[in-house]
C-alpha cells in the first residue's frame, strides 16, 4: 500500500482518508495543460514527448513524504544506467495555488541526488486551473486540503506511465529499488528501453503488489513444480517398496 502523507494537527483529523486506487491501464488525459518551471504551458502529451515516465503526485511545499520520495527516486534512477534522455520523471503538484517558482525551487532540491545528467529527465509541473489535481483523480488518487494548517492529506506513490499516458505499474513510496524503477520504465516503454536481460526477466517475472516489487514468479513456480515432482517420486518409490514386500 502506498504511504500516506497524513498531516494531523491535534484532533483535527476527522474526515475520511483520501482514496488511493490507481489501476494499470487507466488513461490520463494527454491534453491536460500544465505549467513547467519556466512558466511555459505544455500538455501532458507534450511533456511525455513519446517517452515512458515515472510520475509522482504531491505538492511542492509538502513538509513530509513528497521531498523524501523525490530524493529517493532521483537517487535510484541514477543507479539504473538508463539514459535520462529516454524517459521522464514528473512531479505534478495537486495544489492549484503553487506556481512555477515553487516548482523550480522544489526541482533544485533534487539536483544533487539526480546528478547533472539525471536532472535533465525531471519535470516539476503545476496548474493554476487544478489540472494537477484532475490528473491525480484520473489516476485514482484523491486528497483532502486542510486549510487550517495549510497542508494536504494525500497518498503518495510512483506511477509508471506509458508514452500514451496509460498507467503501466504502481510502486509504493519508499519501498522500491533501482531495479524496480528500471523495470517499471522498461515495461512502460513496451520493452523499447532496457537490455535483453531486462526483457527476459520481465517475461519470467511479475509485479508482487503485496511487496511492491518485481519478483521472479517463474522461479517460485519451478520450485513448486520441483517439489511436487519430488513428492510424487517419493510416493511412487514408497508404493513400489511396499508392493515388493508383500
Amino acid at each position: 500500500m502506498a504511504a500516506l502523507c497524513l498531516f494531523v494537527a491535534g484532533t483535527a483529523f476527522a474526515t475520511e482518508r483520501p482514496i488511493f486506487d490507481p489501476k494499470p491501464g487507466a488513461q490520463l488525459s494527454l491534453e491536460r495543460e500544465l505549467v513547467d518551471t519556466s512558466g511555459r504551458k505544455l500538455t501532458l502529451g507534450e511533456t511525455l514527448d513519446g517517452r515512458p515516465a515515472l510520475v509522482i503526485f504531491g505538492y511542492d511545499k509538502c513538509p513530509n513524504l513528497c521531498g523524501a520520495t523525490q530524493q529517493a527516486v532521483a537517487s535510484d534512477l541514477k543507479k539504473t544506467s538508463l539514459r535520462p534522455a529516454d524517459y521522464r520523471a514528473l512531479f505534478i503538484s495537486i495544489d492549484p495555488d503553487e506556481t512555477s517558482a515553487d516548482a523550480a525551487e522544489a526541482q533544485a532540491e533534487i539536483a544533487s541526488a539526480a546528478g547533472p545528467a539525471g536532472a535533465s529527465a525531471w519535470r516539476f509541473l503545476t496548474g493554476s486551473d487544478g489540472a494537477g489535481a484532475a490528473l491525480a483523480n484520473e489516476a485514482g488518487i484523491t486528497f483532502d486540503r486542510r486549510k487550517s494548517i495549510d497542508q494536504f492529506v494525500h497518498p503518495i506513490a510512483v506511477i509508471a506511465l506509458t508514452p500514451s499516458g496509460r498507467i503501466s505499474q504502481v510502486l509504493p513510496a519508499l519501498t522500491f529499488t533501482p531495479r524496480d524503477l528500471r523495470l517499471a520504465l522498461v515495461e512502460a516503454s513496451a520493452n523499447k528501453l532496457g537490455s535483453i536481460a531486462d526483457h527476459v526477466f520481465l517475461f519470467c517475472a511479475g509485479f508482487d503488489s503485496s511487496k511492491g516489487q518485481y519478483t521472479p514468479v517463474i522461479w517460485a513456480a519451478l520450485k513448486a513444480s520441483s517439489l511436487a515432482t519430488a513428492l510424487g517420486l517419493a510416493a511412487t518409490v514408497l508404493w513400489l517398496t511396499r508392493r515388493r514386500a508383500r
